[in-house]
């Protein structure tokens, strides 16, 4: 058996209820046409969104001020890094050199010195003695051809002594002596007054104040010989000054020191003159006396560290170049080859930099947030800008489409009337006398509905016009205006007074467009056997004229704001005081407006 299937089935359309492809075209063809109807309509722009747009702008800007200050800034801090590498190579160059080199504690003092000052730049060019910036330092060595270091930098306490008044000699403290533990104790607490030296400098206005630790060596052992001493009796003090050229000195913290030691293997006691300590130590004649005693030279950790990871047999011969550390940053270095008793020694220099450090962050995030606020206050300016721009557009667009809607409000009526008597008189069934009637009232609606058109018109034109001062007689000028309107003040039987005179600077057909549109609202509006006072001065004009009720003056000065708010009838277009308004804006003037129950103001201040 053959089946064959029922095509009518196949042909049949298969629909969803409510949702069908028509429905769906529908649909969409209305959704298309809202979103076309969407896109001509401008969407308004706030204050709140103009500056949170700008805000988003100014962070994206200062991100990008914040990459690039980092890389040059660490760019910068490297290249002063091995400047600095190179000035101290060549002054040590010249230091060993010299006749006097055959002291060895006089080179490792002068090592030390070089090597107690902060290779980072603080206050954007300022070295400040006694600073140390954490993972910066300066390292500086001399070792002989087998590797062995003759002098360096390592940290020690050390003092400059004049035994008399041409005879110095450099004398070093070896602290690490396991002789003495009150040596070890004198360094531990200078190491820790250096870090209170830090968190007091946080305190203190450098320009001001200076904080530092001070050792004050009352008495010591000394041995010429081999240029070594041991404190007898010493002080400890963390001092406070106001500048450098002030006292007194304040003493914020002290500790003492006292060591006994049998005067043997060349040591003998002397004691110091200390009158003149902190000035002028060496102008006096009484000695043996002293000068720079302290510790200095690099950090004996980051010393010790840096030597081990860098020995001279790692370290290629001249040049200068930039390696990684565990400790992070960079170090730049140079071995130069100076010669001690014709013998050659390899001086090197080597300075530990880390960029990113306690001296560079309050500097780096300091520009950055100045940056910040900055770009803040530029996108604030500007979105106040552009929103006062923008408000007065919106402004503009209200004003022209408020206009608009009541032009067509207001020429509705008169049209309305008009199509209803000419459809009368169409139908042929009116006499002669209803026929004149109605075309009578068609020609009076014609003309109201021409007025209002004109007067538009000329609100218009008053925007864009530009004013040309001259001087005006405002007698004048208001006589000129009440004569206009003298037969309709026969009618009405009103009384009109003005009282005083007056000239302005002002653009003369703008003025006089002012006072004939007040002057003509007085009149439509005051009562029959009314008064109208007119008062005159080189400050203001005022029109005072009786009403029979109190009108509401909110809102009168916009276009086609009536008082009764009926707009029903055609005894005025509602653009007098618009125009009036407008004309006093564009002289700088300004209108004020007001209604009791028995009299309206309109006063015109210039």
């Amino acid at each position: 058996m053959k089946i064959i299937p029922d095509d009518s089935i196949l042909k049949k359309e298969f629909t969803i209820p409510f949702f069908n492809m028509k429905n769906f075209k529908k649909i969409y063809q209305n959704f298309k046409n809202k979103k076309k109807s969407k896109i001509y309509k401008r969407k308004r722009k706030t204050f709140g969104g103009l500056l949170t747009k700008n805000v988003l702008s100014g962070l994206f800007l200062t991100a990008i001020f914040a990459t690039g200050l980092y890389k040059a800034g660490r760019e910068y801090i490297l290249s002063q890094a091995t400047t600095q590498a190179y000035g101290i190579l060549s002054y040590m160059q010249s230091s060993h050199n010299q006749k006097d080199s055959d002291n060895p504690q006089e080179l490792s003092a002068r090592m030390r010195h070089e090597a107690h000052f902060n290779i980072v730049l603080d206050d954007m060019g300022k070295y400040q003695m006694n600073t140390k910036t954490e993972n910066c330092h300066v390292f500086i060595r001399l070792s002989d051809k087998d590797g062995n270091i003759i002098n360096s930098s390592r940290m020690g306490l050390q003092m400059v002594i004049y035994f008399d008044k041409d005879n110095s000699q450099y004398l070093f403290c070896d602290t690490e002596n396991k002789d003495f533990p009150e040596l070890q104790q004198l360094e531990a607490d200078y190491m820790e007054m250096t870090k209170k030296y830090e968190t007091f400098r946080g305190r203190y206005d450098i320009e001001t104040y200076s904080v530092y630790p001070q050792v004050v060596v009352k008495s010591a052992y000394i041995n010429k010989k081999d240029g070594l001493f041991i404190p007898h009796e010493t002080e400890l003090n963390l001092i406070k000054y106001y500048n450098e050229n002030s006292y007194p000195e304040e003493i914020l913290e002290s500790k003492t020191y006292t060591i006994d030691t049998p005067e043997t293997n060349g040591y003998e006691l002397a004691e110091f003159d200390l009158s003149g300590l902190n000035h002028d130590r060496i102008s006096n004649d009484t000695y043996p006396r002293y000068i720079m005693c302290g510790f200095y030279g690099t950090d004996k950790d980051a010393f010790d560290r840096l030597n081990s990871e860098n020995p001279p047999s790692k370290l290629s011969a001249g040049g200068m170049y930039l390696l990684g550390g565990s400790y992070g940053g960079r170090v730049c270095y140079h071995n130069a080859t100076v010669y001690i008793d014709n013998e050659p020694y390899l001086l090197t220099t080597m300075i530990q930099v880390e960029p990113w450090n306690s001296v560079s962050k309050p500097l780096y995030f300091k520009l950055v947030i100045m940056f910040l606020l900055l770009t803040i206050v530029i996108a604030l300016l500007d979105a106040w800008r552009l929103n006062v721009k923008n408000q007065a557009d919106y402004r503009f667009e209200d004003y022209q489409k408020n206009l608009t809607d009541s032009l067509a409000h207001d020429l509705k009526t008169p049209l309305m009337a008009i199509g209803g008597y000419v459809e009368n008189i169409m139908t042929g069934n009116l006499n002669d006398e209803e026929t004149n009637k109605y075309l009578s009232s068609v020609m009076d609606n014609i003309s109201y509905t021409d007025s209002i058109i004109t007067r538009t018109l000329e609100l218009n034109a008053i925007n864009g016009i530009n004013i040309k001062p001259v001087q005006c007689d405002l007698y004048r000028i208001v006589n000129n205006a009440v004569e206009k309107y003298s037969l309709l003040l026969d009618e009405k039987n009103i009384s009109v007074h003005t009282d005083g005179t007056g000239e302005i600077s002002a653009d003369s057909a703008t003025l006089k467009t002012i006072i004939e549109n007040l002057v003509s609202n007085a009149v439509n509006h005051t009562t029959e056997n009314g008064k109208i006072n007119i008062s005159l001065s080189n400050r203001n004009i005022i029109i005072r004229n009786t009403v029979g009720k109190k009108i509401d003056v909110s809102g009168l000065k916009k276009p086609f704001a009536k008082g009764d708010k009926s707009r029903s009838n055609n005894s005025g277009s509602g653009l007098g005081l618009a125009i009036a308004e407008n004309a006093s804006a564009i002289n700088g003037f300004r209108l004020e407006i007001s209604c009791s129950d028995t009299e309206f103001i309109s006063e015109l201040i210039f």
